[in-house]
């Protein structure tokens, strides 16, 4: 069975009223938005509309530029000065050991001791600690006192360990078998070590 003629009529009368309910608010919304359209087009027009157009255009470009390249100086100006306070204050040795062989938790047990100690005070302690991690601290402490010596012309009687930290590493994994034939993994740790050094001001 079709649909009866009155229901296609009432439905086409609904779709008319909805579809200028729609357009309505859009149809005003051209005619506020017309006269400013229409104003800008009037001064566009005109010689001396263009003309004070372009100079405001250049004016905001121009303000715009220069307060980017004033900005852009001074940040630049600011890192200069920072770079050679760095290069002024900041002279230090410095010695970097990679893929050491053991964890990082047992190497700053040791670094926590010698942290802020003249250099000969670390030489006596890494002498005598009984902890397999004072090998490797004190190769390095040899390397940044050299570096220090040779590079940077510092007084080894006066330096100090200004800084030093242990990072964890590449961690090498083997298998072992255990019960009912399952595989047991082993972590071996691996670690990086930082030393810095300065010298003392008298």
């Amino acid at each position: 069975p079709g649909t009866p003629r009155r229901v296609v009529d009432d439905m086409f009368a609904a779709f008319t009223v909805t579809a200028s309910a729609v357009r309505a608010p859009c149809a005003m919304h051209s005619r506020t938005a017309q006269p400013h359209q229409s104003a800008r087009i009037a001064a566009f027009s005109t010689g001396a509309g263009r003309r004070e157009l372009a100079l405001s255009t250049a004016r905001r470009q121009g303000q715009s530029h220069g307060v980017a390249a004033r900005k852009i100086e001074a940040t630049a100006h600011r890192a200069n000065v920072q770079a050679t306070a760095t290069e002024v204050d900041e002279k230090e040795a410095v010695c970097y050991l990679r893929g050491v062989r053991m964890s990082a938790s047992k190497v700053r047990r040791v670094l926590d001791v010698i942290r802020g100690k003249s250099y000969e005070e670390c030489l006596i302690m890494l002498e005598f600690m009984p902890y397999r991690s004072c090998e490797p601290i004190l190769n390095a402490l040899f390397s940044a006192a050299s570096n220090a010596k040779n590079n940077l012309g510092m007084n080894k009687a006066k330096l100090y360990v200004s800084e030093c930290y242990a990072d964890g590493g590449a961690t090498m994994k083997r298998f072992q078998p255990r019960a009912q034939g399952r595989p047991f993994a082993i972590r071996k740790r691996t670690c990086s070590l930082v030393l810095k050094m300065k010298e003392r001001e008298d």
